[in-house]
Parts: structure tokens; sequence; C-alpha cells
């Protein structure tokens, strides 16, 4: 009779000690995962972050790497680093460059793109066409409206086709909407070589690397020419981005309470 008492004792303690470890693991996975949340809202650290990783990457671009690296075959059976790019060692470096800068802007455009959400979200009013778009049909259809399983979600829709709407825009238009619209503030002195980082993008990805007449328009590219661009000029464009970046979420946090 004792030990069986003692068991259900024992049993009891157990099973309160496995609770109790139990709930503390719960615990420090809520802690984790409220930490990770606060990280990945704050979606101008993410931006930096992924901006520094950008530093390593350009690294690799110097005169020095490329000796080191150009005899080495990286696939059996392939030419050498050296020979892909015919031992020249400013092809080889404008691939890293502009590759950096191709995933620099990426991560650029999903920073604005987060940023025009997290306002939208937090004033839903916004979406309300004014002025000259008042006469626009920005109405939601029937269908829209009965599929919703609820008010929030039909106002992300709405969020998600406006975004669609306005980074599909130029850069001028895109600064536009965020200055006139989302009534953010920053050193609109930074804007012409915002707009100059939107036009290589998109020759690099549109033009086949080549400058168009409107990057022309710059003095430091030719139209017709291949863009080379050296680590220096892409670390310009990334302390560019970090100051226009921060004083933007800067604003958007006073203003929206983010």
């Amino acid at each position: 009779m004792v030990f069986r008492h003692f068991m259900k004792a024992f049993a009891f303690a157990t099973l309160l000690q496995v609770r109790v470890v139990i709930e503390s693991i719960c615990i420090v996975s809520l802690f984790i995962t409220n930490c990770i949340n606060a990280v990945m809202n704050d979606i101008h650290q993410n931006l930096i972050v992924r901006l520094n990783y950008l530093i390593g990457l350009l690294d690799v671009s110097s005169q020095e790497s490329f000796e080191k690296i150009k005899d080495h075959k990286a696939i059996e059976g392939f030419d050498s680093v050296g020979e892909i790019y015919d031992n020249q060692y400013l092809i080889y470096r404008n691939q890293i460059t502009i590759s950096a800068v191709l995933l620099g802007y990426a991560y650029f455009e999903a920073f604005l793109t987060d940023l025009i959400t997290l306002c939208l979200k937090k004033n839903p009013k916004i979406l309300l066409p004014q002025g000259k778009e008042a006469n626009k049909d920005k109405t939601i259809t029937y269908q829209q409206l009965i599929l919703a399983s609820s008010y929030e979600k039909l106002i992300d829709e709405l969020i998600e086709k406006e975004i669609r709407n306005i980074m599909y825009k130029s850069m001028p238009e895109i600064l536009d909407y965020l200055s006139k619209k989302l009534g953010l503030e920053w050193d609109v002195s930074l804007n012409p070589e915002i707009i100059i980082a939107n036009k290589i993008r998109n020759c690099c990805m549109h033009n086949n690397c080549i400058a168009d007449k409107n990057l022309a328009k710059d003095s430091r590219f030719t139209e017709g020419s291949e863009i080379e661009l050296s680590s220096g000029i892409v670390h310009f464009f990334g302390l560019l981005v970090r100051q226009f970046s921060n004083q933007l979420w800067v604003s958007a946090k006073e203003r929206y309470t983010i």
C-alpha cells in the first residue's frame, strides 16, 4: 500500500516536472518567436543586414582576387575562371558588381514594398482616391466582397492591388507617392541618385547591361555602351540607399506609429 502511494506520488511529481519543462519550453519558444517577429517587423534592419552581405561579394571583385582564382576550374569539364572571362579582369569585375547592384536593388525594392504595406495597414483610408484620382475606378467587386473571409482580409487584398500598381511605376512616380500620398519625409537631394540607381538596374535587367538614352542623360554613362561599375560606385549607391531608407523608416515610424 505504501509502495503504491509512493509510486503515485512519484508519478505525479514526474508529471509535474514534465509539465514544468514543457511550459518552460513553450515560454522560451514564445520568447524566441517574439524576438524573430520583432526583427522581421524592423524591415529597415533587414535591409541593412542584406546590404551588408553584399560587401563580402564586392570584396572578391578585386584584381587580386581574380589573379588568385583565374586558373581554378570550378566545374570539371569547364574552362578555368580566367578562361570564362577571356582572361580579362574588367569582365570578371563587372559580373560581380552588376550582380551586387541587382541584388541590392531587389532588397531595396522589397523594403519599399514592405514600407508602403505597413503604412497602408496602419491607415487604410489612404487607399481612398483623392484629387485627380477621385474619378478613377477603385471600387471592389461583389465577388471580392463576398469571398473575403473578413474585413481585414479585404483590406489586405486592396493593399496588394495598390502595391502592384505603385511598384510598376517609374521611380520618380514612386517617390512622389511616398511623399504626397504617404506623407513621408526625407532629404530630397538624394532623389537624383536614387533615380539613377533605378535606371542602372533597368538597363541591366532589360537592356543587356547597355546604357540606354534615358540613363545616358547622366554624363557618367554613354548611350549604346556597356555599363561598367567599379566596387567603389556600387558602395556609393549602397551608402545612398542606407541613408535614404533610414530617413524613410524614421519618418514612417513617427507618422504611423510602426
